[in-house]
């Protein structure tokens, strides 16, 4: 996990740390990306029988993931839409976890459903979300920050089918309103006082898209190079994470 920022690794710590090892033999990534939270789990023990099974929708994805793990053979990494279905039997799954994908799931409540059906009885979730509206950026300009933190979160992006800035406060709710799952919320505080461009320029994709000008990125981007020149700046997200087993 070295090449991530340290506040990211403590994250995601936390995010194994619920996942029990010594007892589960199957484990499933919904949302899989290029198998980096999958591969991370699995170093973490040694045992060669459990299954670590991860799924994308995304192909290149998939095959960066297949890469990634190189020849170890407890992965397998599927592509398959999971707005429909997820590909096993009833009962297959010892732990079944998720980072930042449900967002973009339209029927969020069809999707647990499915995820209550492939797991154990009294397997454990694990599910994770940023809450985008919680962004905090400190700058001198406090009606630009809020628009562009607000424009951010609610930009829906063309790989996703749908978006939500408030999808790790609703984690609670939408896993309750299912009345499938006995569980608790966590929240992680992710705070950062050292300026990386590439967190803070992914603002600019809203000047392509239009969605705010070239002018306002500009003074915004400014102003915060300005004050991480100063050791000034101050960046904080909320990662909110339900942990829970199946009823």
């Amino acid at each position: 996990m070295n090449n991530k920022p340290p506040d990211n690794i403590k994250l995601r710590e936390q995010l194994y740390s619920f996942i029990d090892l010594e007892r589960s033999k199957t484990v499933l990534d919904l949302g899989c990306g290029i198998g980096y939270d999958l591969k991370n789990i699995g170093e973490l023990t040694g045992r060669s029988d459990i299954r670590f099974i991860g799924i994308d929708s995304s192909k290149d994805k998939i095959n960066s993931a297949k890469d990634f793990v190189g020849n170890d053979q407890r992965y397998e990494f599927i592509c398959h839409n999971l707005s429909t279905s997820i590909p096993f039997n009833d009962g297959y799954f010892d732990v079944v976890y998720s980072k930042d994908l449900l967002e973009c799931i339209v029927n969020k409540m069809a999707f647990l459903t499915e995820v209550a059906r492939v797991l154990k009885p009294d397997g454990t979730v694990v599910f994770a979300h940023w809450d985008w509206d919680t962004q905090v950026i400190d700058g001198n300009n406090k009606e630009l920050v809020r628009k562009i933190v607000h424009a951010f979160g609610d930009w829906k992006q063309a790989w996703m089918d749908d978006c939500d800035s408030w999808m790790g406060r609703r984690l609670w709710k939408i896993f309750q309103q299912t009345g499938l799952f006995d569980g608790y919320v966590h929240t992680y505080v992710f705070t950062n006082t050292v300026f990386e461009e590439p967190n803070i320029t992914a603002f600019e994709a809203l000047v392509k898209r239009n969605i705010i000008s070239e002018q306002e990125y500009n003074e915004f981007i400014n102003d915060i190079k300005a004050l991480a020149e100063k050791d000034q700046y101050f960046y904080s997200i909320n990662s909110y994470i339900y942990v829970g087993r199946k009823k």
